[in-house]
């Protein structure tokens, strides 16, 4: 009984310290970026918005768009950022409620709204394209590869193997400018997400290791028992090993998610800023003269909810994928 409170206690202890993270980096997606150097365990009151507060101090705080402000306060003619926001009631440009109701939103939540305005949106749908496609086609081309190299059973079958291995060791900062040639200079590929899906699924190391390690481990009698009964290699191919392939492509895709997502290198080489994908929209938050760091936190807090939904689901893949094959005695 000691022994299980220790370790349900041991465990509680590690699930405590790996959440850690994610709730300081939560807290810090509401810090004020003038608070930045500060130690925040928990959300700081946001203090109130200001009236003498200038109205060009607050585009440059809360990357405020003035064009957007004149079009929904129903503004018009030319907005003095040397102005505060009482003398701009006092002139009778807008009333006081409609400016509080317009600028506290962006008090209490700058980061997030900054984020979601600047084009996280499209920068999601780049990277869910580029990611799903890498995976999916990186899957079929190991399993199609892995179920010929699958035993080894010829000499050519461990060159070809081996040489998909020698892939994952050359070091990717080595090839990148040679990669930039081919594809931008020869291929024309530049500015398009087909180059940053070819990167993903050059060699197929991972993918071919994955599978042909799983497709070997199948019975042999499983193959000569579906030919026995008349079945091709494409029937036993489509109809058989097929559907076995879940728990190695969830464990295929589950290794690739991360290092793919948040790719930052060759999106900033290959795309233009329209295109970025996640990691490298993140990276545009900084800014050129000041950091906003509560954007940055708020876009990698942002970042993370579809790839923890993802793995989730992968999981839910894993667990069924896992036990289709049990046999009930």
């Amino acid at each position: 009984m000691n022994r299980k409170a220790l370790l349900v206690a041991g465990l509680a202890i590690y699930c405590a310290l790996t959440l850690v993270p994610f709730y300081l980096l939560a807290v810090r997606s509401f810090v004020p970026t003038m608070e930045a150097t500060r130690l925040h365990l928990w959300v700081p009151p946001r203090p109130e918005l200001e009236m003498d507060a200038r109205i060009g101090d607050l585009f440059s705080t809360y990357n405020l768009d003035s064009r957007e402000l004149r079009r929904s306060l129903g503004i018009k003619g030319y907005l003095n950022p040397q102005q505060t926001l009482r003398e701009m009631v006092a002139d009778g440009k807008v009333e006081e409620a409609a400016l509080r109701a317009y600028l506290e939103p962006f008090t209490k939540y700058n980061g997030i709204l900054t984020v979601l305005k600047g084009g996280f949106l499209s920068s999601l749908l780049a990277t869910v394209l580029v990611v799903g496609l890498s995976i999916a086609i990186g899957g079929a081309l190991g399993i199609a590869t892995g179920s010929v190299l699958a035993g080894l059973r010829r000499r050519w079958h461990v060159f070809v193997y081996n040489s998909y291995m020698l892939n994952m060791i050359i070091p990717p900062l080595m090839i990148m400018l040679p990669q930039y040639l081919i594809l931008v200079r020869y291929f024309g590929l530049g500015d398009s997400y087909l180059s940053l899906i070819l990167l993903n699924i050059k060699g197929t190391a991972l993918s071919t290791m994955v599978f042909t390690a799983y497709i070997a481990s199948i019975p042999k009698e499983l193959k000569e028992s579906a030919y026995m009964d008349g079945a091709g290699r494409l029937d036993y191919f489509a109809r058989i090993l097929l559907p076995l392939m879940g728990t190695p492509f969830a464990v295929y895709a589950s290794v690739s998610l991360p290092w793919q997502w948040n790719d930052l290198i060759h999106p900033l080489l290959f795309l233009s800023p329209e295109k970025y994908t996640l990691p490298a929209f993140i990276a545009t938050l900084g800014g050129n003269q000041s950091t906003n760091f509560e954007a940055i936190f708020s876009g990698v807090l942002l970042s993370l909810v579809p790839i923890l939904a993802i793995y989730l689901a992968l999981q839910k893949l894993f667990m069924r994928a896992a036990t289709s094959g049990a046999v009930k005695g």
